[in-house]
């Protein structure tokens, strides 16, 4: 599995937060993705999570276990976004990483649900499946109307770009779109 998408492209690059045109162009890119967003926001997402990026570097840095210092590769960066797109909050200020979990598809309308005990993860069912459906989960929450910051941040942090739901029935996705979302 490889994540492929604008947000992961300038990880991979190592781009500052303070790269006004590199973050101006990825803003762009993802303002086409998500055109129901001011661009503004997209911005500022982007220097939040690339800023977070460069300040993990600066804690982590001299603790590779390689001659080259930690965050230095391309390869460090890469992973940088491939973790974080795969974490998720606990609550409490607690993060986790569960293997193959995000592999499940994103659905507003989950199958499926993960359940906590303090111990152990457990995967439910939150509705009869059938036989040969496709499993999804929701990796975030579920507001009751579209939210623009949600939508936001589910487009910098998973690469999610989810329409309005009052939307989404009319909405013909551009074929050119779709490449975009699907990479």
């Amino acid at each position: 599995w490889h994540r492929q998408d604008h947000m992961q492209a300038m990880y991979e690059k190592g781009i500052s937060w303070n790269d006004e045109m590199a973050v101006d162009d990825g803003a762009t890119k993802l303002n086409n993705v998500l055109p129901y967003v001011p661009k503004y926001k997209l911005k500022a997402a982007m220097q939040i999570r690339l800023g977070r990026m460069k300040e993990l570097h600066r804690l982590y840095k001299g603790f590779s276990s390689t001659s080259t210092t930690a965050y230095e590769r391309e390869e460090d960066f890469a992973m940088y976004g491939i973790l974080t797109s795969r974490a998720m909050d606990l609550g409490e200020g607690i993060s986790a990483v569960i293997p193959m979990y995000d592999m499940i598809n994103h659905s507003r309308q989950p199958n499926l649900g993960l359940h906590f005990n303090g111990e152990e993860f457990v995967l439910v069912a939150l509705r009869d499946i059938s036989h040969g459906e496709e499993f999804f989960n929701s990796y975030s929450e579920l507001p009751e109307t579209w939210d623009e910051d949600m939508a936001v941040w589910n487009l910098i942090q998973w690469g999610i770009a989810e329409l309005p739901i009052e939307m989404e029935e009319e909405f013909q996705i551009s074929p050119v779109l779709e490449a975009s979302v699907s990479k």
